[in-house]
């Protein structure tokens, strides 16, 4: 009995440990499922809070970033068939904008006449459903975005499980990027796509969104919508095209060159039956009509040339300045209003809009005329003659007075214009504005300046750098007359004084080439810039400039410092005369003071008549500046000029360049003759008959400019010395201001005696009566790894210290064992002739220099301590 109730005691003890066990583990599972559940709720808060957060800051940036509306007016543009209007100003005052427009009749743009727009009932039903097939099946149900497919775009450009032809942008979509030309791959402009897309379908019906973008859709060969290019590929009209036509130009979306059914047939015809594909599965067409279409072969529409040729005869002509305000204004739409390139062209051929251009109709006249006259260049010997272009711009304004941009007739609207689209290396054209002209506003040069024109540096194989053109150095040279010969090696050493980063800015930033490089690579990845001592100090840039903006650029030194942006028009005005474009408010922009304007004025009046501007005769009647340039191999040959009246560049050259070296004149310098003493002629006239004056650029010299007569080797006063040099007189007369006019006398000059019965430098057995006075020129820098010409190099003064031995040849300078072994000093070329500085050695006694006696005194005295010479006191002299 007592067993029995152990035995029961210690059951219910089990149970109830057991029991208590059951509640703790009961308890611990409830306490987990509650700390799960407390995550999962702090979770879904956090995923709540971050989403209202994440929802807000989206908000606000669309609100602050994006802006899903679109200008009504381009929506409507391509249908209009309105005459756009082409004007000229009758100024009586150009430059303050006096004077009445004058419509140029022969130069509208007739509406109808570019019209190449198909309303939504011209295009055939199976043209409609093809582009849908292939490019946005649900276009008819969704709102302007298909979000399905967007988010399986999304998922492919993760992951990239489907290769499939289908993308994420509804046709809504694709309207709104061909409408804006916005394709930028960043999330902003797809973010603003998709909100522009919804916007747009709550205002336009499905078939208007259809239409627009049937209309406007690109379709290679330069076909915009669907009418141009049935008529390109299959010669026919929309409403004759067969079912197969219609899927081949839907087919050419995706990769208009890759699908373009001239250049790639193959491509095409795949594409296509895709598209007859999808239209039976998604039951547009029946089967029996998709195997019909299959069984269609590309037949492609043949066009002969005797077809073509007769379309360009009737085509109307734009003349070549219509041509690049057409451009031009372009370009400023579609940076204004954000609107493609198609669509503002489209407002510009049907839009009605009224155009005032900044064109001089004569100056366009004459231009045209000379370029269409054969006898204005040089002769054609075979192949494919040169080509050439010119701008004239107005000196004070800047304005695009008239352009042409090829030789002979113009064979058709919008052709490539050598003078505003493409870019070739300036050459020597450049350096008035790289080089001469900022480093004379920095106060590094003045006219008088002297640099040394010999090389920089040498190759490895010991080649000079750089060449000059004539391929000579002269050696001491003013900046006058380096600007005046275009002389390589000083427009270097100067462009490192004025250090490439100044040059760069001056004309990047300040004389409108704003499109010069930084930096950039090639293809194969090398590296290439516009900051190099050969891209701005000899004009070779790597993509070069334009004829016009390189003739705006001469505005800074024609208009007293200020430069002005070129301008083909003043305004554009919409069909109801709203003003869409202005360039009225246009200012020009400081870049050099007014004294630094003329004196470069004067200096490239000095290349017109002493250096490589002489062949222009208009010199001997008006004032004229200018700077001519050769590029690369010879590639491109420039002018560029300007009158009290005009300013006109101009460039010859290949289109595929090649070399002009058989040519000895600069063709471009003949032709701004040509057209500048023609739009001369009534100025001329004027001025003999006793009317107005012909202006001078002395018009406009400042109070501080001085003329100061200086000597030519050192930029400095002239003594007598100077002029006691053997070359002759040294003094030149140049333009300098007030404070940087040369106050010090030349200390380069020193006076020397001269055996003449020898033609050397004396010593002191020469005798009296056979002795003269004679200044040659201090010069200690050179130093060169071989031996060069250099023509000064004869009349080189060194010091001769009596314990050196001197010169015992004629070809040598008599100074010759002063200088180190392996360096030379250079030598003038007399082709066998004694150099001037040469040892008069033929009676001196050698050996009493060998045997350590005195040989000759070059003991030099300071112009202190010089004797005072007749007329100065300044005066460098040698002890003798």
């Amino acid at each position: 009995m007592k067993k029995a109730n152990m035995q029961s005691q210690v059951r219910i003890d089990n149970f109830k440990k057991e029991k208590k066990t059951a509640r703790s583990a009961a308890s611990r599972v409830g306490r987990v499922f509650g700390y799960i559940f407390s995550a999962l709720v702090t979770l879904m808060l956090v995923c709540l809070v971050t989403g209202i957060i994440v929802a807000c800051v989206f908000s606000i940036y669309v609100s602050n970033y994006i802006d899903p509306t679109i200008d009504e007016s381009l929506l409507v543009t391509g249908k209009s068939e309105q005459t756009t209007k082409i004007y000229y100003y009758e100024f009586t005052d150009r430059t303050n904008r006096a004077g009445t427009a004058v419509e140029l009749e022969d130069q509208r743009i007739y509406g109808a006449e570019n019209s190449l727009w198909a309303s939504y009932d011209e295009i055939p039903t199976y043209l409609r459903e093809a582009f849908i097939a292939i490019e946005d099946k649900r276009f008819m149900t969704h709102k302007g975005v298909d979000w399905k497919r967007t988010a399986g775009a999304v998922l492919n450009f993760f992951l990239g499980f489907d290769d499939s032809s289908y993308g994420g942008s509804t046709i809504t979509q694709q309207l709104i990027k061909n409408l804006t030309g916005n394709n930028e791959p960043t999330i902003q402009r797809k973010v603003q796509e998709i909100l522009t897309a919804l916007n747009l379908e709550k205002v336009k019906s499905k078939e208007e969104i259809l239409e627009l973008y049937l209309n406007i859709v690109p379709l290679s060969q330069n076909c915009v919508g669907v009418r141009a290019a049935a008529n390109t590929y299959f010669g026919k009209e929309l409403s004759e095209l067969t079912l197969a036509e219609c899927a081949s130009l839907a087919a050419i979306t995706k990769y208009p060159t890759k699908y373009d059914p001239i250049q790639n047939p193959k491509n095409n015809l795949e594409r296509r039956d895709d598209i007859l594909d999808q239209m039976q599965k998604q039951g547009k067409i029946s089967e029996a009509e998709m195997e019909q279409a299959f069984a269609e072969p590309l037949t492609l529409r043949e066009s002969t040339d005797d077809e073509t040729a007769a379309t360009d005869t009737e085509a109307r002509l734009n003349s070549w300045y219509v041509d690049t305000v057409i451009c031009d204004v372009r370009d400023d739409l579609m940076e204004k209003y954000g609107v493609s390139s198609q669509i503002a062209s489209n407002m510009i051929n049907s839009g009605g809009l009224s155009i005032y251009t900044l064109m001089d109709p004569k100056v366009q006249s004459v231009m045209e005329e000379i370029y269409a006259d054969e006898s204005s260049f040089p002769e054609n010997t075979g192949g494919v003659p040169a080509q050439s272009a010119m701008a004239v711009v107005d000196p004070y304004t800047g304005d695009l007075l008239g352009v042409v941009g090829a030789r002979g007739k113009k064979q058709g609207n919008l052709v490539l214009n050598y003078a505003t689209q493409t870019q070739r290396a300036p050459g020597s054209s450049l350096k008035p504005l790289s080089v001469y002209g900022p480093a004379l506003e920095e106060g590094i040069i003045t006219y008088g300046t002297v640099y040394d024109d010999t090389p920089l540096w040498f190759t490895g194989d010991d080649t000079p750098y750089p060449r000059n053109l004539p391929d000579v150095y002269k050696g001491l040279t003013t900046i006058n007359s380096a600007v005046e010969r275009s002389v390589n090696t000083v427009a270097m050493k100067v462009l490192e004084d004025l250090t490439i980063d100044k040059s760069y800015d001056y004309l990047k930033n300040r004389l409108g080439f704003d499109y010069l490089v930084d930096y950039g690579e090639d293809s194969s990845g090398r590296g290439y810039t516009d900051k190099g001592l050969a891209a701005l100090a000899l004009g070779q840039l790597n993509f070069g400039v334009t004829v016009r903006d390189i003739a705006a650029a001469y505005t800074a030194f024609a208009n007293e410092g200020v430069y002005n942006e070129s301008h083909s028009y003043l305004y554009v005005c919409d069909s109801a005369g709203n003003l869409l474009l202005s360039n009225d408010s246009e200012k020009g922009e400081v870049v050099f003071g007014e004294s630094t304007a003329y004196i470069m004025t004067k200096m490239m009046q000095n290349v017109m008549n002493n250096g490589t501007g002489r062949s222009v005769t208009l010199r001997n009647s008006v004032d004229v500046a200018g700077k001519t340039g050769t590029a690369g191999n010879d590639y491109d040959r420039w002018f560029v000029g300007y009158t009290p009246y005009y300013i006109g560049a101009v460039w010859y050259g290949y289109s595929y360049p090649k070399s002009l070296s058989s040519l000895k004149a600069n063709p471009s310098n003949k032709l701004f003759d040509l057209v500048m003493t023609k739009l001369h002629e009534d100025a001329i006239e004027e001025a003999k008959n006793g009317g107005e004056a012909l202006r001078t650029f002395d018009n406009h010299r400042p109070a501080e400019v001085v003329e100061v007569t200086y000597c030519k080797d050192s930029g400095k006063l002239m003594t007598d010395a100077c002029r006691l040099d053997p070359r002759g007189d040294r003094s030149d007369t140049g333009y300098f201001t007030v404070s940087t006019a040369p106050h010090d006398y030349c200390d380069r000059h020193v006076v020397v005696d001269y055996d003449t019965t020898t033609n050397a430098y004396a010593h002191e057995y020469t005798r009296p009566e056979n002795r003269k006075k004679v200044a040659l020129i201090r010069e200690t820098t050179r130093a060169f790894p071989v031996q060069i010409y250099v023509e000064d190099a004869q009349y080189v003064y060194r010091l001769l210290p009596d314990n050196v031995r001197p010169g015992g040849w004629w070809g040598v300078p008599y100074f010759i064992y002063t200088v180190p072994d392996g360096t030379y000093v250079g030598i003038t070329n007399l082709k066998g002739g004694r150099q001037f500085n040469s040892f008069s050695y033929e009676n001196y006694d050698f050996s009493r220099f060998d045997s350590g006696s005195a040989s000759t005194t070059a003991t030099e005295e300071t112009p202190s301590e010089t004797i005072p010479s007749e007329g100065d006191d300044n005066t460098v002299y040698e002890d003798g």
